[in-house]
């Protein structure tokens, strides 16, 4: 049962997550690689793939959560003001994500606590790119 919450877990966050930044337009100049040349697409793409690839072992999906984080702080260095600070939190999000194998109720409420913060700053990142 556990196997297949978080597997749907994952989808929906990485999903949600993707759709929301592919929906950002940017206005400023030195934003508009990050906002509208999808240079946010790598690290969500490969984030997606190793999340769901990590279905069963959520120590992998630790370590794809990590990678994220790292991914979009380096993104976040390219970016400039609000695009930066909504980046920034973005990856601070994935950042805290360290779920207990040993422990499927308290992984099963982090996925869903990640799921929502990661929208809420996903939204911030649309916000800053608009």
């Amino acid at each position: 049962m556990f196997r297949a919450l978080s597997s749907r877990r994952l989808a929906v966050t990485a999903a949600g997550i993707a759709l929301i930044s592919m929906t950002a337009a940017c206005g400023a100049t030195a934003n508009s690689a990050v906002c509208t040349e999808a240079a946010w697409s790598k690290p969500f793409a490969d984030f997606t793939t190793a999340a769901a690839a990590s279905a069963g072992d959520l120590n992998k999906y630790n370590d794809a959560t990590a990678k994220l984080a790292t991914d979009l702080k380096a993104l976040a260095g390219t970016a400039d003001g609000e695009v930066a600070t909504a980046l920034t939190d973005l990856a601070a999000t994935f950042e805290s994500v360290k779920i207990d194998p040993n422990d499927p109720t308290a992984a099963a409420t982090a996925l869903g606590s990640l799921t929502t913060k990661a929208q809420e700053a996903s939204t911030k990142l649309a916000e800053a790119c608009s």
